[in-house]
Parts: C-alpha cells; sequence; structure tokens
C-alpha cells in the first residue's frame, strides 16, 4: 500500500526533476551561445574530417602533422571561398539600387490593381516587420544586414579552428584513456554510444555534404549558362541552405528567381529558370538523397521539424543548420539511458 501511495509522487517528483534539468540546460546553450555555436560546428566538422585523417594515418604519419595538414586544408579553402562569397556580396550590394527600382515598378503594377498605393504598401510592410529596424526594412537594409551576420559568422571561423585543434589532438588518445580510467567493462557502454553517435553523424554529414555540393553546383551551372548575376553567389547560399531541412531548399530558390525577373524583365525566362531550379531541388532532394541517406539518422519528420523551430530559436541561422544532427546524437544518448529509452523510440521514424 505505501509503495501504491509513493508511485504518482515519484513520478510527479522524476518529471519536474527532468523540466528544470531541461529549462535550465536551454538556459545556458541560449546565454553561452557564442560558445557552444563554434563548439558545435567545430565537432561537426572533426566528424567530416574523420576521413581524411584516418586515410592520412595509413601513411605513418604523426599525429600532430595529420592534425596541422588537414586544418590547414580546410583554413585555406574557407578563405578561398570567403573571398569569392565577398566579391559577390560587394558587388550585388553596389547594383542593389537598381534591383530596388525595378522591384518597385513591378509592385506598383500589381498595387493598381488592387488600388493600394505605395505609401499604403510600406505601412503594410513596416507592421509586419514591426520588430525590424525602420533603416533595414528597405532591400538594402536587409541585405546589408545579412551580410553583416554573414561576415560575422566568418569570423567565428578562428573559434572554430581553435576548438577543431584540440578536439583533433585528442582524436587518438580519448578512447585509450577512456579504457584506462574507467576499465573495459564498464566503458564498454560509453564507448558503444560514442561509436553510434559518431557512425550516424559522419555518413549523414558526408553524404548531406555530397548532396548539397550537388545541388549549388547544378544550380551554379544553370545560372551562369542563363546569365544570371552572381550565379556562384546564389550556388552558395543553396549548398549552405541545403542544410536546413524542409525550408532551406525552398528559401534557396527565391533570391535568384527574383534577380532573374528584376536582370532580365522577361516573365517567361523567370518561369523557366524557376522552373529548373525547383526541379533540381525536387529531383536531389526527394529521389536522390532518400535512395543515398536510407533512414538517415532515424528521426521521425515531425521531430525534425520541431528541432529545426527549437534549435532556430535557440541558436538563429546556425541552430537550425546543427538542428539534424544534433537532435540524432540526442536520441543516440537517450536509448543508452533506462529512463530515456521510451523517448528515444518515440522520436525515432522507426
Amino acid at each position: 500500500m505505501p509503495d501504491s501511495q509513493n508511485t504518482p509522487q515519484f513520478n510527479v517528483t522524476v518529471g519536474a526533476s527532468w523540466l528544470l534539468l531541461i529549462v535550465l540546460t536551454t538556459f545556458i546553450l541560449q546565454t553561452l551561445s557564442f560558445l557552444f555555436i563554434p563548439l558545435c560546428f567545430a565537432i561537426l566538422v572533426c566528424y567530416a574530417l574523420g576521413i581524411p585523417l584516418d586515410f592520412l594515418k595509413r601513411y605513418h604519419l604523426p599525429g600532430f602533422m595529420r592534425v596541422i595538414l588537414v586544418i590547414g586544408i580546410v583554413v585555406l579553402l574557407v578563405f578561398m571561398l570567403g573571398k569569392l562569397v565577398i566579391v559577390n556580396v560587394k558587388s550585388f550590394q553596389s547594383q542593389l539600387p537598381g534591383y530596388e527600382v525595378k522591384f518597385w515598378e513591378y509592385a506598383d503594377v500589381i498595387l493598381t490593381r488592387f488600388d493600394i498605393s505605395r505609401e499604403q504598401a510600406n505601412e503594410a510592410v513596416d507592421a509586419f516587420f514591426s520588430n525590424i529596424k525602420q533603416n533595414q526594412l528597405s532591400l538594402g537594409g536587409l541585405v546589408q544586414s545579412f551580410s553583416g551576420s554573414f561576415f560575422s559568422f566568418l569570423g567565428n571561423v578562428l573559434w572554430v579552428v581553435l576548438f577543431m585543434a584540440f578536439i583533433l589532438a585528442e582524436y587518438d588518445s580519448f578512447t585509450r584513456r577512456l579504457l584506462k580510467q574507467m576499465g573495459k567493462k564498464s566503458a564498454a557502454p560509453v564507448l558503444e554510444s560514442i561509436q553510434k553517435i559518431n557512425k550516424s553523424v559522419q555518413q549523414y554529414l558526408g553524404l548531406k555534404t555530397l548532396i548539397s555540393f550537388l545541388t549549388g553546383a547544378l544550380v551554379t551551372v544553370v545560372l551562369t549558362i542563363a546569365g544570371v548575376d552572381f550565379a556562384l553567389l546564389w550556388g552558395v547560399l543553396t549548398f549552405v541552405l541545403n542544410f536546413i531541412p524542409t525550408i532551406g531548399s525552398i528559401v534557396a530558390t527565391v533570391p535568384p528567381i527574383a534577380i532573374t525577373l528584376f536582370q532580365s524583365g522577361s516573365i517567361s525566362k523567370t518561369l523557366i529558370i524557376g522552373g529548373i531550379l525547383l526541379g533540381i531541388q525536387f529531383t536531389v532532394g526527394n529521389v536522390l538523397e532518400p535512395k543515398l541517406m536510407g533512414q538517415g539518422l532515424n528521426l521521425s519528420p515531425l521531430v525534425v521539424l520541431f528541432s529545426l523551430i527549437f534549435w532556430g530559436w535557440l541558436w538563429g541561422i546556425p541552430g537550425m543548420l546543427l538542428s539534424v544532427p544534433l537532435t540524432a546524437a540526442i536520441r543516440i544518448a537517450m536509448e543508452q539511458i533506462d529512463a530515456t529509452k521510451t523517448v528515444a523510440v518515440l522520436i525515432s521514424s522507426k
């Protein structure tokens, strides 16, 4: 009888403890986002670099030489790509006034049909974007704000590289030290969980990077052939946004379609380019990607959507990019704990 009376109280206590832990963890992650965001990106990059590190290990290179060589190549690639993107962004900003004039020309035609003045349209936009500063409501202001965030992100590359150096330095010795400290029997469940996370995330990142690169390359080639301005910039944007599930690929098609319309003034050409870009996204995202990824990270589509919303709210665009691998790692870790194993099964896709 005492056991049956204590069971509900025990469950309430456990539930309240878990809720408090989740709230505190969320608060810490949001408060220290400047530290956790580059750390998470560094961990994911290290997962992706595990393949070249293992490849270089065959040539019996010392650990520190492999780390320096791989990080040097990554920094060089990021620097070269960053320079190309910066040149395109500056050129895009210099031509924004012309695009803005054309935008209002097309907008006036539509507004006139509905008997709406430009001033009324501006008031509606102002009300919709009430949380954005007044000087950012123009197209130019929005792009300048985006580019500022982009360069701020590039400034965090140094933190990412620093974390990568320390993580990769521990790449070979972590397992050995864990076995020595905990013993083979006690360390086995921990190593099994780590191995599952490593395998799932590394496979996901490798295939997702390949698919995103293919999508970005196809978009760049199509836009270059069509003579659309800043084709490389839109290709890079497509590559990055393709890591954001569901909405990333859709958002990536909007700027090149708009630029095609502003640049050519031809609705037929814009529709053709838009159809090709949407066709690329649909074919790669709904035909090629499922075949290559299989079950992927074993996450329910609804969980993927909610994780996108949660991590996006917590960390913004970087959180959206990290949402899927972070949620998958949490699911795998929850599978190893008896108290959370049921939750891990519920959020999986099986």
